[in-house]
């Protein structure tokens, strides 16, 4: 039984997707399209950078859904995968569950890229004071960091970001809540604590402002039925119903990406091997901390294909 997985921001690296756009004419396809539909060069910044403009979330967060979604596509022609025969779920990693609506059939390219599109500017403006901040705790389990939390008594916002894997978290909010909690993590035995380089303390409530504003595009925006089941970050469990899962795409950016208990939720269900479809391996990392029960692998070059079977 598999799963088809999507990664989200941070995967993007200059030059990704660019020798699946040499070599399939479906991937060309896509790329073209994009830049149509955007009306603006993303290609060009995909291809060539320069990185300090692609790292931008307005720019990464497209850029990785429309790379995800070319190689998908080329997977689903070459090797003739039907995927709601192939896999029983997919899920994404935050902008990861937007590829994963596409892959369904929930959202068209045209659609879900728009969405992204607009996400993308909403988050990268989120945080007007530059106050903001998000930290990688490492070594810590999240039951640990939950009971710190409670104990800690700074005032601002310190919430927990991303529940990534056992001992990896992300906590997301104030600068000096979030610095003053990452000392309190190191004296109470976190291995390693990252800066994380991104433009706004997301999935927190200091993303309020920008959850109300996706909401009304994302009830603007025509979702079809699934066709196969998608593991909401939210709730880590699938959903199949249109108009909650509008509602959790609007709560997903001010509340924790459940990624940990998404795969353990698989693996409960007997998914035994699941496929990362996009730039970058970070996902398949995850998995593989996540559990040894479970076979993952990356599909972000065109020779990974040879482990589609």
């Amino acid at each position: 039984m598999n799963s088809i997985i999507f990664p989200g921001q941070g995967s993007q690296h200059v030059g990704m997707c660019k020798n699946w756009y040499e070599n399939f004419k479906e991937v060309k396809n896509i790329f073209d399209e994009a830049d149509k539909i955007l009306n603006e060069p993303l290609s060009n910044i995909i291809f060539n950078g320069p990185d300090e403009e692609l790292k931008k979330t307005n720019n990464a967060q497209p850029a990785i859904l429309i790379s995800s979604i070319a190689i998908l596509e080329v997977i689903k022609s070459q090797k003739k995968i039907k995927l709601n025969d192939f896999c029983k779920f997919l899920a994404g990693h935050s902008l990861g569950e937007y590829t994963a609506l596409y892959a369904s059939g929930v959202l068209n390219f045209e659609s879900v890229l728009k969405l992204v599109k607009f996400r993308g500017n909403l988050m990268s403006k989120s945080d007007k004071s530059g106050e903001g901040k998000m930290v990688a705790i490492i070594g810590l389990k999240i039951s640990e960091i939950e009971k710190m939390l409670k104990n800690f008594d700074k005032k601002g916002v310190c919430e927990i970001a991303n529940d990534n894997s056992e001992g990896q978290v992300v906590i997301s909010g104030d600068k000096d809540a979030v610095n003053s909690f990452k000392s309190f993590a190191k004296s109470s035995g976190a291995k390693l604590t990252i800066d994380l380089n991104v433009s706004a303390p997301f999935h927190c409530k200091l993303m309020e402002e920008a959850a109300i504003k996706i909401n009304s595009e994302i009830n603007k925006t025509l979702f079809n039925e699934f066709k196969i089941p998608v593991i909401s970050n939210v709730e880590a469990i699938p959903c199949i119903d249109v108009s909650e899962f509008k509602s959790l795409l609007s709560k997903q950016i001010t509340m924790t990406v459940k990624w940990r208990e998404t795969i353990l939720f698989m693996e409960s269900e007997g998914v035994k091997r699941i496929f990362e479809v996009g730039p970058g391996n970070v996902l398949s990392g995850l998995v593989k901390r996540i559990t040894k029960n479970i076979e993952c692998f990356s599909i972000q070059n065109p020779d990974d294909m040879d482990n589609l079977k």
